[in-house]
């Protein structure tokens, strides 16, 4: 396993857990404790989420997103299990967030103000980070407190997330959770160089790519939202379509594959890979803060080696 991440150049923190037992832990470069942006793969969270406010009847999966928000385009189509099986037919062409950054209210402004629907694009899969962005406004809407405190209370101070903090966190808890800032190589000499991170983005993509996290962590939150008594089983069934109910390929933040559950994150000089077979007593979690373009090859090494250990 550590071979085929060695060849194809991977340098970072690796977590592997088989049968509910730690197979693997190792580092590479940094630590095994050290956080990283984990983009994307926050969607899972802000998926169980969701799911949680259904099952404690604040939302319903066929809410239409007209509910919550009128003035999107199409909003009366557009339903919360769409948004969460990628499905809405909703994009924006512009970086997601003001600038400077003013508040969560004026981002959501923002995405509305810029958001468009194809209606042939209706419940067809079309990946757009904006669906999670405009989850993450609900959740704050059903729990009457923003996105950040609903994530803090829920998961960070439940379940004692010790490397795990918001990107825009101050410099102490920065150094405190360990966090190292991403690089991206240059095509042109191979050199590495450190993008400044976005804040601005970030805080518009909130729900959906903006925790900085270190593995065991995010073991955790795969533990509890599967495993763990965050969701009952009937929530981890509709969302996750585990009596395959549906033909989709994604939902609540995860991939869905026959045996497993995949998430990739990859932006600012990061790249997230998690793999969880739907038990969450075998896992697989990968980051790295050096950026080599090689994204989708680690992506299919992360799926094979998934693959490989469920035998």
């Amino acid at each position: 396993m550590r071979q085929s991440l060695d060849n194809v150049g991977f340098e970072g923190s690796v977590l592997v857990i088989k049968n509910g037992k730690t197979y693997l832990n190792y580092a590479t470069a940094n630590k095994t404790d050290t956080s990283y942006l984990i983009n994307s793969v926050q969607k899972f969270i802000t998926g169980a989420a969701i799911m949680k406010a259904v099952q404690e009847g604040k939302l319903s999966l066929n809410d239409s997103l007209a509910k919550f928000y009128p003035t999107v385009p199409g909003a009366n189509q557009v339903t919360i299990l769409n948004l969460l099986q990628m499905t809405s037919g909703l994009t924006i062409d512009k970086a997601l967030g003001t600038k400077p950054f003013i508040s969560d209210k004026k981002n959501l402004e923002y995405a509305i103000k810029n958001t468009k629907f194809d209606e042939k694009m209706l419940g067809k899969a079309s990946y757009s980070t904006l669906n999670y962005v405009f989850l993450s406004n609900i959740l704050s809407d059903v729990y009457h407190m923003s996105y950040q405190k609903l994530i803090t209370k829920s998961f960070i101070n439940k379940l004692k997330l010790r490397h795990t903090a918001f990107s825009w966190a101050n410099n102490k808890t920065l150094k405190k959770i360990d966090f190292v800032l991403g690089q991206q190589q240059l095509s042109s000499n191979g050199k590495f160089v450190t993008p400044k991170l976005d804040l601005n983005e970030i805080h518009g993509e909130l729900g959906a790519g903006s925790l900085l996290m270190d593995n065991k962590d995010l073991s955790k939150c795969v533990k509890y939202i599967l495993a763990g008594n965050y969701l009952s089983k009937s929530s981890i069934k509709a969302l996750y379509n585990l009596d395959n109910s549906a033909n989709i390929s994604y939902s609540g933040g995860f991939y869905i594959h026959n045996t497993y559950f995949g998430s990739n994150g990859g932006d600012n000089g990061y790249y997230t890979f998690l793999r969880t077979s739907k038990d969450a007593k075998t896992v697989i979690i990968a980051q790295t803060n050096k950026v080599r373009g090689n994204f989708y090859e680690l992506r299919s090494v992360m799926d094979q080696l998934m693959v490989a250990l469920q035998k």
